[in-house]
């Protein structure tokens, strides 16, 4: 019986404001889930905030720990512009080809 290869979603580590944080990418189904019910919000440049924080927790760690509901608060607190950052590059991270402006035509 052949072993079965263990698939591991990638990991980036990305700097925001000189902070380092590493992202986990999201799963393919979660994603198109995300996109579906948020694609109009990312293209008007308006974030869900309960959204937002729930993506940092499930998909952002610093210092080798996870972020957690409880440290969300006192990570972020007075940090709202980094936490949009931040956000940003998540989703950015996970969805470059969504993001990607099409070559122009000449």
């Amino acid at each position: 019986m052949a072993a079965k290869k263990l698939e591991v979603l990638e990991q980036e580590s990305l700097v925001i404001d000189k902070v380092e944080y590493l992202v986990s990418a999201m799963p393919a189904t979660v994603g198109l889930i995300f996109l579906e019910k948020y694609q109009e919000a990312i293209d008007s440049g308006k974030a869900d905030l309960s959204q937002m924080k729930q993506i940092i927790c499930k998909y952002v760690s610093k210092d080798n720990f996870a972020i957690t509901a409880e440290s969300f608060d006192v990570t972020f607190s007075r940090k709202y512009g980094h936490l949009q950052k931040l956000y940003k590059a998540v989703l950015e991270y996970n969805f470059a080809d969504v993001f990607q402006v099409p070559d122009s035509e000449e």
